[in-house]
């Protein structure tokens, strides 16, 4: 048994722990046709279309209902509670807008009192109109429904925090045992605990910082691909002024512990330049971990490496003239930064609400919180559409073990990740390394993915090193670091710490032939181009679509003729060649010649 696993606080275990068919079956009262309901051809009984059949039921219930029927049973009391019934019903009051408190119960029965204005009877009109969350729901609502005050009923007093109890009857099923298993896995699975190596130097200095020091004269080859391999997993900072900043504040990453990978490890480099940075990373298109720059950036020192001060030192990060209210996009809802902050640090959710913005500018004064690299600043090519560029920079954050499930990421661009707070585990394969449990679609406009990050290093770990091992990599990014990202990688990011970063994508000179090649061939993958707008209709994103790759061409020409006509001469010859090997197949039977001819 692992040190971490801890029992499940409803009494939950695998199937294949029960002693007797009752132990599954009967165990709903009159519901209990649910198990016969999903039973398969050979009277086995499968979980799957169960859960799913329970949950669809759950779904009509309103809140007062869900807390009843929970009260009727055990194994309703598990179901209801271990489910998503209770944020179900809460998204049904609220689409638009999250206010978290303490459990998905609790947040659902405070937004139920506060729809009803204490009347708990009284059907909530809410969810006859907004029954669905909607992408394209504005954030104007968010704004209103974050504003409206709570009715006077609604006082912390009136609520008793909900206590989960262990039913004495155990309840049976493999599902909600993953699930919980994937809420307790620490997001390090895997990695290996390095021992911490006594140093002389001073303490300020980070392990990796004085590794880097000792071995500034060292020749490349073996002893460098050694040194890189050690510095891609750092126990703190990587330079002295972010130790310097992390003793001020007590941040917990300058005590966190080092870990090893059996993938490949990310280069990292300081005091790099941006000819060195083109020629070595973005050229080739290999990652890079960039240690010195973002932790000179405003936005860096504001935060002094806690998560919590996206919430309190709100008033320095947000614009002048706009609310500290302003909601900010977090997947399916919207919160503003201080309600955001305390679902992060209260939720035990098996797959946390992730901070994903691409609108942040318009709340955050980005402009003064941070400045966009050198080494990605030079070419940003899709600024040549101005305002109707596709989307390209967000603001991330997310508690221990969100993060973003494997992806490459959209329009074939480069991207850079800037790590703010907290330690980020990164895995990277390229192109045409499709991990193990990642199922892309044929025109790569969707990617199936296991519902949690810790599900799919729980389930698909093993056999993605034993299949990728050899072009894998894996690192963990500190706080200041900057992740490169090179076009058309895999990539996957756990937080192993509540972490806020920035990221951006950008088409430079390597990779725009890429780009237009990808926009001509791929068009119904396109997107950041407001599809999700309120405006927006299916015809009209693809009306955009069909016509987005001309449009490009077209900008880029204008402002950068002479470029353009080296990426069309170059896309000429790539179609030669391909044209030329496709001629020079084995052709297995000349009929002219009346025999095998090769031909190469």
């Amino acid at each position: 048994m692992q040190t971490w696993y801890r029992p499940h606080p409803y009494g939950i275990y695998p199937r294949g722990n029960a002693v007797k068919r009752s132990d599954i079956f009967d165990r709903l009262g009159t519901f209990s046709i649910f198990t016969a309901a999903t039973t398969d051809d050979d009277k086995e009984h499968t979980e799957q279309p169960y859960l799913e059949l329970v949950q669809c039921f759950l779904a009509f219930l309103e809140v007062p209902d869900l807390c009843r029927l929970s009260r009727s049973c055990t194994g309703w009391y598990v179901l209801v509670h271990c489910t998503d019934a209770f944020k179900a019903a809460y998204t049904a009051l609220s689409p638009s807008y999250l206010r978290f408190r303490g459990s998905w119960k609790e947040t659902a029965v405070r937004g139920y009192v506060a729809v009803h204005g204490g009347t708990p009877n009284a059907v909530p009109a809410a969810s006859i109109t907004n029954s669905t969350p909607s992408k394209k729901r504005s954030k104007v609502e968010s704004k209103r429904m974050r504003a409206t005050p709570a009715p006077a009923g609604e006082t912390s007093a009136a609520f008793a925090r909900h206590t989960p109890v262990c039913v004495r009857r155990r309840f049976f099923c493999d599902q909600l045992f993953q699930a919980w298993m994937c809420t307790i896995l620490p997001p390090y699975y895997h990695l290996h605990p390095v021992a911490e190596e006594p140093q002389e130097a001073s303490p300020s200095l980070s392990s990796s910082a004085v590794r880097t020091e000792k071995s500034a004269g060292q020749n490349a080859g073996s002893k460098s691909r050694k040194r890189q391999q050690v510095a891609a997993w750092p126990a703190a900072a990587s330079t002295s002024s972010t130790a310097e900043l992390a003793d001020s504040v007590d941040a917990p990453q300058s005590r966190s512990p080092r870990y090893m990978s059996k993938f490949r490890p990310v280069e990292r480099c300081s005091r790099i330049s941006v000819d060195e940075f083109h020629d070595r990373f973005e050229k080739p298109n290999v990652p890079v971990v960039i240690t010195d720059v973002a932790t000179e950036w405003p936005l860096f020192k504001i935060l002094q490496g806690r998560f919590t001060n996206l919430a309190d030192k709100k008033d320095s990060l947000v614009r002048s003239g706009c609310p500290v209210t302003s909601p900010l996009r977090c997947e399916h809802t919207n919160m503003d930064l201080e309600d955001y902050v305390h679902y992060a640090t209260e939720q035990n959710d098996e797959r946390p609400i992730y901070m994903f913005d691409a609108e942040f500018g318009s709340v955050l004064d980005a402009e003064k919180l941070y400045t966009v690299p050198p080494y990605f600043a030079r070419d940003d090519f899709f600024s040549a559409l101005g305002d109707r560029r596709p989307k390209f920079r967000w603001i991330v954050a997310g508690p221990q073990r969100s993060g973003s499930s494997f992806h490459v990421d959209p329009n074939y661009t480069n991207a850079w990740n800037a790590n703010m707070t907290g330690r980020k585990r990164w895995l990277l394969f390229p192109p045409g390394a499709t991990p193990p449990g990642v199922v892309p679609s044929a025109d790569m406009a969707e990617v199936a993915t296991p519902v949690s990050l810790t599900e799919w290093l729980l389930n698909y770990y093993d056999a993605c090193l034993q299949e990728l091992q050899h072009c894998g990599y894996e690192c963990i990014c500190e706080p200041g670091d900057i992740m490169f990202v090179p076009c058309g990688w895999w990539h996957f990011i756990i937080n192993l710490e509540d972490s806020i970063a920035i990221t951006q994508n950008y088409v430079s000179r390597c990779n725009l032939p890429k780009v237009i090649k990808f926009l001509r061939a791929m068009k119904g993958s396109i997107s950041g181009i407001d599809e999700d707008a309120d405006a927006a209709t299916e015809e009209s994103t693809e009306r955009r679509q069909r016509g987005f790759a001309k449009e490009f061409e077209a900008a880029m020409k204008a402002a950068h003729p002479a470029l353009m006509q080296d990426v069309a001469r170059q896309l000429e010859e790539e179609h030669q060649a391909r044209e030329k090997r496709r001629l020079g197949r084995l052709t297995l039977l000349d009929p002219s010649s009346g025999g095998f001819t090769f031909s190469f």
